[in-house]
C-alpha cells in the first residue's frame, strides 16, 4: 500500500517493504518530495548517472599543473591547435593560461615552460584566446595593443602599425623620367606575409630626363617587422594609386634606404589601405574565413576582418546589433552557416550564404541570452546557453528549456550571485563522458561554488533532463577536443580553479586529487498520506568498496542521526563465496546493509540521505524501507 506517491491505505496493519530501486534518473527540485518517482532524487552530489539502475560515485579529478602560479584565479585559458594540415609538431599544439596580467605556457606534462610569463602588460580582466590555423591572439577588453603568437611562447603585436612618412631625395642617375612622384612604404612580416598600411605619402619632382629617387624609411621597432615595401605613383602622369616598386630587409640602425630607378610599376600590387589595427576587443571567434569580435567600448558592436586576413580590421567593417533596452553582446557562437549573437535577453543570427554575403536577423523563438562569453557551448545540433531565465538549448530557431528540474537552484543562483560572478559562469560539453558541465559560483542549497552536470546518455534514456551536481570549484574549462597527436589525449578535460593559478584534470581516477571524494544522496519522500506508520528498518543493496558509507533516516523531517554501514570490500560476495565446496551463485558483486530504526520513527513520510566518502567507485543499487502502517486514519487534528 505504501509507495512513493500519496495514496490511501488498502491493507490492515502488517509489515511490508517499500522499494526504491535504481535511483539514477537525476535530480528534481521542482516536484514535491512525496511525488517524486523512486528513481529520482532531491540531491545528488558527486554521483554519476552513467549506469542506469545504480548510483555510481563519479570519476574524480587531480592536479594537472605541478605548481601553482599564485593564490588568485586564472583570467582565461585555452588549448590551441595550429598548422594542423601537416603532422603537428610539439610547438603547434599547446595550452595557454592567462594569470596575473600575463600569459603562461603550460606543458602537456603539467609543468610551466617558464614561471616568467611569455607575454606581460595585459589587463586584470577576463581573457579570450582566439585562434585559426596559423596564429592565436589574446583579447583582454582593455589593452589598446592586441598580441598574437604562432607557438605560444613568442608574442608580437596583432597587426602592424604604420610608420612616419618617408624622406625623399633625388639622384641624377637612373631610369626615372622628369615629373612629380609620390612614394610611401609599408612594414612587412615575412613569416606571416603580412604588411601594414602605408603612412602619408611624400612627393618629389625630377627635372632631368633621367634620374632616381632615394627613399629613406625609418626602421620599425616592432619585433615582427623584418622588411619594408616601397610603393610609388607618378602624379604628373595622372596615376592615382600607389603600386609596389620593391621590398627590402631592414638594415641596422635607425633607418633603411631603397633607391627607385624604374617606373615599371603600372600593373604591380596596390598599397594596402585596409590593414588597420584592431580596436579594443573583448572576445571573438573565427567564422566564414574571418575573425569576429565584440567591441570593448561599443558593446552592441561586432567587428570583423578582411577575408582571409585576421590582422586586417578595416574601420568600416562592423555591425551594430539592434538590441532593445540597452542590451549588449554577451557571447558569439558559430553554428554552420550562422553566427549566433547572444545578448543578455535574446539571440540574433548573422546568416552567411558565403564569405561575402551576410544578413542579420532577430530570432523570434529565443527565450533568453547568455551571462557571458563562456556561458555558451555547441552541443550536437544546437547551442546550450545559460542566462537569467535558465539553461536552454538553441537549435538556430527556437529555445528548449533544460533546467526545469533545477529551477529552484537556478533562481537561487541568479538572485544571490553578483553580476560579475554570473558573467564568469562557464559551460563545456565533455564529449568523452557525454556530459554538459556548468560551473556556477553558487550551488543550491549549499551556497558554495560547484557544478551542475547534465548527463546526455541518461537524458536520452529517461526522456527528461537528468541533472546531478558536484562540489568542484571551477573557474573555466579547457577541452582537448582538437587533432591531438598523442594516443589517449583527445577528449581530456582540464579546468582552472576559482582560487589559484593551477590547472586540474577532470573525470580521472576515483579521488579528489588524492583525497577522499564525498558523494551525497537524498531520496524521494515515501509517504502514507493520511495514515501514520511505524518505520521499522532500512535495507539496501550496494557494491562494497573501500571508504565509509553512512545513511541518515528522516521521518516527518526529523533526523535519526547518521548510521555507519560497515563495508567489507574484501569479504565474500555472490559468485565468489563458498559453502563447503560449492560456490554461491549470482555473479554480482553486491551486498546488503541492514539498519533497525528506533521506536520513535513514527510518522507519515520517510526520506533517506546517504553519504559515501572515499577513493573508490562505490555503487548504491537500491534500498527498501520496512513499515507497519496504522490500520485506520486518526479522526482528530494533531
Amino acid at each position: 500500500m505504501a509507495g512513493t506517491k500519496t495514496r490511501n491505505a488498502t491493507t490492515g496493519k502488517a509489515y511490508q517493504l517499500v522499494p526504491v530501486i535504481g535511483p539514477s534518473a537525476g535530480v528534481d527540485l521542482r516536484t514535491s518530495p512525496t511525488l517524486l518517482k523512486p528513481e529520482r532524487a532531491r540531491s545528488l552530489v558527486n554521483f554519476s548517472l552513467t549506469e542506469p539502475g545504480s548510483l555510481v560515485v563519479r570519476p574524480g579529478y587531480r592536479a594537472f599543473s605541478t605548481t601553482s602560479l599564485g593564490s588568485s584565479r586564472a583570467q582565461g585559458a585555452a588549448r590551441v591547435y595550429l598548422n594542423t594540415a601537416v603532422p603537428a609538431a610539439a610547438s603547434t599544439i599547446f595550452t595557454l593560461v592567462g594569470w596575473g596580467g600575463g600569459v603562461y605556457n603550460q606543458s602537456d606534462s603539467g609543468g610551466w615552460l617558464s614561471t616568467t610569463p611569455a607575454l606581460t602588460g595585459l589587463s586584470t580582466g577576463e581573457y579570450s584566446f582566439v585562434s585559426d590555423r596559423d596564429l592565436v591572439a589574446v583579447f583582454d577588453g582593455l589593452s589598446t595593443a592586441i598580441y598574437k603568437s604562432t607557438n605560444g611562447s613568442a608574442w608580437t603585436r596583432f597587426g602592424i602599425a604604420p610608420g612616419a612618412a618617408p624622406t625623399l631625395s633625388t639622384l641624377s642617375t637612373g631610369g626615372l623620367s622628369s615629373g612629380e612622384y609620390a612614394l610611401s612604404y609599408t612594414y612587412k612580416d615575412r613569416d606571416q606575409a603580412y604588411e601594414s598600411n602605408g603612412p602619408t605619402e611624400s612627393t618629389r619632382t625630377l627635372t632631368a630626363s633621367s634620374g632616381a629617387i632615394n627613399v629613406v624609411v625609418p626602421n620599425s621597432t616592432d619585433a615582427q617587422v623584418e622588411a619594408f615595401v616601397v610603393y610609388a605613383r607618378k602624379v604628373s602622369a595622372g596615376e592615382t594609386v600607389l603600386r609596389k616598386v620593391s621590398s627590402q630587409a631592414q638594415s641596422t640602425g635607425a633607418s633603411s634606404t631603397l633607391v627607385v630607378t624604374s617606373s615599371a610599376w603600372t600593373t604591380a600590387t596596390e598599397i594596402p589601405t585596409d590593414h588597420t589595427l584592431p580596436p579594443v576587443l573583448s572576445f571573438g571567434v573565427v567564422w566564414k574565413n574571418r575573425w569576429w569580435a565584440r567591441s570593448a567600448t561599443t558593446t552592441n558592436r561586432i567587428h570583423f576582418t578582411q577575408l582571409f586576413q585576421p590582422q586586417s580590421w578595416p574601420s568600416s567593417y562592423y555591425i551594430d546589433i539592434p538590441f532593445e533596452r540597452g542590451d549588449a553582446i554577451q557571447a558569439l557562437v558559430p553554428l554552420g552557416d550562422s553566427l549566433l549573437i547572444f545578448g543578455n535577453t535574446r539571440v540574433f543570427v548573422i546568416i552567411g550564404q558565403s564569405s561575402l554575403d551576410f544578413e542579420v536577423r532577430p530570432t523570434l523563438g529565443s527565450q533568453d541570452g547568455a551571462f557571458g562569453p563562456r556561458a555558451v557551448t555547441a552541443i550536437e545540433n544546437g547551442v546550450v546557453h545559460a542566462g537569467a531565465a535558465g539553461v536552454y538549448i538553441f537549435d538556430g530557431a527556437t529555445d528548449k528549456l533544460l533546467s526545469y528540474d533545477i529551477e529552484p537552484a537556478w533562481r537561487d543562483l541568479v538572485e544571490n550571485a553578483s553580476v560579475a560572478e554570473l558573467g564568469k559562469i562557464a559551460i563545456v560539453y565533455h564529449q568523452r563522458q557525454k556530459e554538459l558541465r556548468i560551473a556556477v559560483p553558487r550551488r543550491y542549497p549549499s551556497g558554495a561554488a560547484g557544478e551542475w552536470v547534465l548527463d546526455l546518455n541518461r537524458t536520452r534514456t529517461t526522456q527528461a533532463p537528468a541533472w546531478t551536481a558536484t562540489d568542484r570549484s571551477i573557474g573555466g574549462y579547457i577541452p582537448w577536443d582538437g587533432p591531438e597527436t598523442e594516443a589517449g589525449t583527445r577528449g581530456r578535460l582540464l579546468s582552472w580553479a576559482r582560487s589559484e593559478g593551477r590547472l586540474y584534470e577532470e573525470a580521472v581516477g576515483t579521488s579528489a586529487n588524492s583525497s577522499n571524494l564525498t558523494a551525497e544522496y537524498e531520496g524521494p519522500g515515501l509517504t502514507l498520506g493520511a495514515f501514520r506508520g511505524r518505520w521499522i528498518d532500512v535495507r539496501g543493496e550496494y557494491e562494497p568498496k573501500t571508504g565509509s558509507f553512512a545513511i541518515e533516516p528522516l521521518v516527518d523531517g526529523v533526523t535519526f542521526g547518521s548510521q555507519t554501514v560497515t563495508m567489507n570490500p574484501g569479504g565474500a560476495v555472490y559468485g565468489t563465496g563458498t559453502y563447503g565446496t560449492a560456490v554461491y551463485g549470482g555473479g554480482l558483486n553486491r551486498k546488503q546493509f541492514y539498519k533497525i530504526l528506533p521506536l520513535s520513527a513514527d510518522g507519515r513520510t520517510f526520506v533517506l540521505k546517504a553519504v559515501y566518502s572515499g577513493q573508490d567507485a562505490f555503487k548504491l543499487y537500491s534500498y527498501h524501507v520496512g513499515i507497519v502502517p496504522e490500520s485506520h486514519s486518526r479522526s482528530f487534528s494533531e
